[in-house]
């Protein structure tokens, strides 16, 4: 019965006091609707990390040439060969697939549309590398790698930016360096990465077109593409690939080439997402403690407006912890409405997060059950000292003033 009349007065109490609790419940909201975007940028962050690493392929690896420093593709030295290749493929039994990989930018076209993408030479056996298939079409075949024909496999983009709405693409021609090239498949969407590249802006030819055609260079490719049987200890294998490209293949050192694993990608992927996440994070503790300190002067002004009553309800029989419960169990109510609205709020601006950095956001029941666990320690450590003092009040002291 108590308990319920102490409800009824706080009810009262938030009733009477709008300007207060508004200010209380505002000042929470937005330290809490930070937070909410912190533990739902995190979640998200490491979910697109597992996707990206699971659309690369765990158990998968690549060999770049050049050093690691210049990532840039036009930027590379040209180390990596297609006997590297070869000879890999002969010396590791545990590798379930190799191909080449030589990548050129370029420009193609067909009729008016002109394009800027990437072409990636590639074997037939891209998809099964990739776990990458084809919406339409079907892909290139060995015959046409050994006579290094021009037909190729086009993104989803090139297809809409290249082709008129209801046009069949599939056995017309589009321009690569004016030779024309003959349109076999579509790959199937694949959308952007963390970094903004679109993925869907590809031509895929057979490596040999690439390297005798395009490039005019027989001998040096841009990367090697490997997957491992299963079980297979992938660090192990890294080791021994290098150690073998360092030795036998007479490497020099370690910056002719660099090789990408799936940690490699996680690291990389942490270590972006880590600058977006330590700046949310240091909003949401300036939001969080500009809301406590709100919250415990407001409840210091409210207990200097209310010793008369506290004095009253002291002289009628309310003990001390029972004022002291009022006071905190007001600041519950207040900091949870807080907390709820700052959830909210910080899922109206995820939206807008994802909408100018498309940064992975992922709300979770996890999410709220922290953004409402936090509000309500922030609620209560910063209405403690006034609720004390409340609760220390002389009665007859009270009511004289």
């Amino acid at each position: 019965m108590k308990t319920f009349l102490v409800l009824e007065h706080i009810f009262l109490s938030i009733k009477y006091y709008k300007l207060r609790t508004i200010f209380s419940i505002i000042g929470i909201a937005l330290g809490i609707a930070s937070l909410s975007i912190i533990v739902a940028s995190v979640e998200g962050a490491f979910r697109k990390a597992y996707d990206v690493v699971e659309s690369f392929g765990p158990d998968s690896i690549l060999i770049f040439g050049g050093a690691q420093e210049k990532k840039g593709i036009r930027n590379r030295e040209k180390t990596l060969t297609i006997d590297d290749l070869e000879s890999i493929k002969k010396n590791f039994p545990y590798i379930k697939l190799i191909m080449p990989i030589v990548i050129q930018r370029s420009k193609v076209r067909r009729e008016n549309n002109i394009v800027n993408t990437t072409i990636y030479g590639v074997g037939r056996n891209y998809e099964e590398a990739w776990n990458w298939y084809l919406k339409e079409g079907k892909f290139f075949t060995d015959e046409d790698i050994k006579n290094k024909k021009f037909v190729c496999v086009i993104g989803v983009y090139l297809k809409n930016e290249l082709f008129k709405k209801n046009e069949e693409p599939l056995g017309k021609n589009i321009l690569i360096n004016k030779t024309p090239c003959k349109v076999i498949g579509i790959l199937e969407p694949k959308g952007t990465t963390i970094t903004g590249r679109n993925l869907d802006n590809r031509v895929l030819l057979p490596y040999t077109t690439v390297m005798y055609k395009i490039n005019h260079d027989p001998k040096y490719i841009s990367a090697i593409r490997i997957r491992f049987y299963k079980g297979v200890d992938i660090s192990e294998a890294v080791s021994q690939i290098k150690e073998f490209l360092l030795t036998t293949k007479g490497y020099s050192k370690s910056d002719e080439f660099f090789i990408l694993t799936p940690t490699e990608i996680l690291r990389f992927l942490m270590a972006l997402t880590g600058s977006l996440i330590i700046f949310l994070g240091i909003s949401s503790i300036i939001s969080l403690t500009v809301g406590g300190f709100v919250l415990a002067n407001l409840f210091l002004l409210s207990v200097q407006e209310r010793k008369k009553e506290i004095g009253i309800r002291r002289s009628l029989g309310a003990k001390k912890r029972d004022i002291l419960f009022q006071f905190i169990l007001e600041a519950i109510i207040l900091t949870v409405i807080g907390g709820i609205l700052g959830f909210i709020l910080g899922i109206l601006g995820s939206f807008f997060l994802k909408k100018i950095a498309d940064f992975p956001i992922y709300f979770s029941f996890l999410g709220f059950i922290t953004a409402l666990t936090v509000s309500v320690l922030v609620g209560v450590l910063a209405v403690l000292k006034p609720s004390i003092e409340a609760s220390r009040l002389n009665p007859i002291e009270a009511i004289r003033r």
